[in-house]
């Protein structure tokens, strides 16, 4: 049986505000399509840029650090290269902040 671990972020309102825009900033120029993969996942589709990849790496290890419930995982393949988020049942509901749809994502017709 696994440890149940608090659905609590340890940073100060104003900084998980700032995080939450660094996100929405980062995945509004890398990120080409999402999907909702169950209610505690999404998964998104990213560009092929390594230095943004990093990026986005480094972002989702300071959200783990501050909100360790969140899982990051990172699929490659030939063609794509995918970052999944999950997070416990209690916490589907903070995978909206990742939609898409909050983002710019006109401009990758």
């Amino acid at each position: 049986m696994g440890v149940d671990v608090p659905i609590a972020c340890s940073l100060p309102l104003s900084s998980a505000r700032t995080q939450l825009g660094e996100w929405r900033q980062l995945l509004a120029t890398q990120a080409v399509s999402a999907a909702r993969v169950s209610p505690t996942e999404i998964s998104l589709r990213l560009r092929d840029d390594l230095d943004q990849i990093g990026a986005i790496i480094r972002l989702a290890q300071r959200e783990k650090a501050c909100c360790p419930f969140f899982d990051f995982a990172i699929r490659i393949e030939a063609e794509t290269i995918t970052l999944r988020i999950s997070v416990p049942e209690d916490g589907a509901a903070l995978l909206d902040h990742f939609d898409l749809d909050h983002f710019d994502l006109d401009r990758f017709g």
